[in-house]
């Protein structure tokens, strides 16, 4: 009896020191390599979930790339070519036709010609700079310059159209404000949100605040045009819409000016914010931080 007592409890201290040395075993070899290859596991589906996104985002970028390109194309062939052909068409009718059209004929058809010149001139212009910008090594420097004479120089170059149109410009900006931002982003920027305005107002006046804050510069392009409804200026904001003339109560205006808008306040960080009622003006409101 005492013999067997003492077999069992042998049996039960091996049994119990095999168990220490399987546990022991588990955690110090077999539990590592099982951590290991759970961390490797980790680490591939966080790489991958990663290569995934990138590869996602970039995707996006060149579908977007791709809608702006064919509508950079659509803008060529129809808002370049068409202007083209009738300055063409018009110029050689007049001068193969001069003896048999009256002088104010004459005078209207080539006023019409000079507006489309006006148009093809400024539109070429737009493309232009969109193109520029487009080179992501594009090096940017701020420097000084007087924000109110910067306003009164675009405003020169649209004075033609808007004394055509009976628009009256104001620039209410404080004469020798001096700015030390990206000039030429900002010039590009007023530029195109003033022709807008100028496309789609057909009287009143379009007028240019400005001002410093704590944290930057506010600017303001208020115009007596048409306006906009709230899906409109969706459309506008969104990432992969680009507006067209149809979008616009069938106004000219091919969407470019805000496609380049977005994109350099983009490039220099800066925002901006659309504010408007159909038939009752826009206002756009430009933030550059310090």
């Amino acid at each position: 009896m005492i013999l067997f007592d003492i077999s069992y409890r042998s049996y039960l201290l091996y049994i119990f020191i095999a168990f220490i040395v399987c546990a022991a075993g588990w955690y110090f070899i077999i539990w590592p390599f099982f951590k290991k290859h759970i961390l490797i596991r980790e680490k591939l589906r966080l790489f991958f979930e990663r290569r995934n996104r990138e590869i996602k985002q970039k995707n996006e970028e060149l579908e977007k790339n791709n809608l702006i390109k064919t509508r950079l194309i659509s803008i060529i062939s129809h808002d370049l070519i068409s202007p083209l052909k009738f300055i063409h068409m018009n110029t050689k009718n007049i001068l193969e036709n001069k003896d048999k059209m009256s002088l104010e004929l004459q005078h209207e058809i080539l006023s019409e010609v000079a507006n489309s010149s006006k148009e093809l001139e400024l539109l070429s212009t737009n493309i232009l700079n969109w193109i520029k910008y487009q080179n992501e090594n594009r090096r940017l420097v701020k420097e000084e310059f007087d924000l109110h004479e910067m306003v009164n120089q675009i405003f020169s170059i649209f004075r033609g159209l808007a004394r055509q149109k009976g628009i009256t410009f104001v620039n209410t900006i404080h004469k020798g404000m001096i700015l030390y931002q990206y000039m030429e982003p900002v010039r590009i920027v007023l530029y195109n949100l003033i022709l807008n305005a100028l496309n789609f107002t057909e009287k009143g006046s379009i007028t240019i605040t400005g001002g410093e804050t704590k944290k930057g510069i506010l600017i303001k392009v208020k115009d007596d045009g048409i306006g906009m409804t709230h899906e409109q200026i969706n459309n506008i904001l969104s990432e992969y819409f680009i507006v067209s003339s149809i979008n616009v109560d069938k106004r000219k205006g091919n969407g470019l000016g805000y496609l380049i808008i977005k994109d350099l306040l983009k490039l220099v960080n800066a925002k901006f914010v659309i504010k408007s009622k159909k038939d009752n003006g826009t206002v756009v409101t430009i933030f550059l931080p310090i």
